[in-house]
């Protein structure tokens, strides 16, 4: 999940160029369709190798005030791609301009704007500008939209990830959090990050939930089969712990949890049959 991804992107229009200059009137004067497709054109450039930076403080003055829905996702798009560090490797100043925009769209009123800046968040691999945000982060595990909730456990889990200094107490934040929740993809995504940073808490979840595992949510029953079925490979002893709680998930309602469960199994090599009619409702 924390790997970075590399993009190449055909731009049929290559003969005409754009200069740099070019680019920073159209940013100065256009409008904001034009701005939209000046955007398009620099993510373009610079996913194709030109990384432009003279180009930032403009973007930063004349995109970054814009209200418009289109040129703010394109402006992530930017973040997540722009130069950030300068020639001697160190964090561009103009960069705590940027730092302090993201700040202000984690505690925007706007729940979909908190969450698609907090899933921006996840690709940022620069602890220098992070490290300001993480208070931000853990209060929008307390947010009243799930869709808030959700996006902050990833991003909580994508910061740890890039440096563990910056919010050390992560694991114990999301434990916390996975009990408290209510909203099922929540309870699903804190899971899934708990089990990638601490096994043990994962498993006194587990532990926990025994004897309640079959109304927990099939997104929930997912990931925790997912889990055992990952982290059995490595400790053999999960096996013969884990066999009756798969067994009884394999009598879940939902046919992906049903499938995956029995699946689970048969890695186990468990000699043991398994009611046909489960794999009679998979066919």
């Amino acid at each position: 999940m924390s790997e970075s991804g590399y993009t190449l992107i055909y731009d049929p229009n290559s003969a005409s160029k754009v200069s740099v200059n070019e680019f920073k009137t159209l940013l100065e004067k256009g409008k904001d369709d034009v701005k939209v497709d000046t955007m398009k054109k620099i993510l373009i450039a610079i996913l194709n190798g030109d990384s432009m930076p003279d180009l930032l403080m403009h973007i930063i003055r004349f995109v970054m005030p814009s209200k418009n829905k289109e040129l703010k996702k394109l402006l992530y798009h930017y973040w997540e791609v722009c130069p950030k560090l300068d020639e001697s490797g160190k964090m561009r100043h103009e960069m705590i301009l940027v730092c302090n925009a993201i700040q202000r769209d984690l505690q925007h009123p706007n729940e979909y704007i908190r969450g698609n800046t907090l899933r921006y968040l996840t690709k940022l691999k620069e602890p220098e500008l992070l490290e300001t945000l993480v208070p931000n982060v853990r209060q929008c595990l307390e947010h009243r939209h799930a869709y808030v909730r959700k996006n902050a456990v990833f991003a909580l889990w994508s910061i740890y990830k890039v440096s563990d200094h910056l919010c050390p107490d992560a694991d114990e934040l999301i434990y916390r959090f996975l009990y408290d929740e209510n909203d099922a993809v929540c309870k699903r995504n804190a899971f899934v990050c708990l089990g990638d940073l601490n096994r043990d808490a994962a498993l006194q979840y587990i532990q926990d939930n025994v004897s309640v595992i079959e109304t927990l949510d099939p997104l929930l029953q997912l990931a925790i089969v997912e889990f055992i079925k990952r982290d059995s490979l490595k400790n053999l002893g999960l096996k013969r712990q884990c066999t009756q709680l798969v067994t009884e998930i394999v009598e879940s309602s939902s046919n992906v949890d049903m499938y995956e469960a029995a699946n689970t199994l048969t890695v186990f090599d468990i000699r043991r049959s398994i009611d046909s009619s489960c794999w009679e409702q998979l066919c």
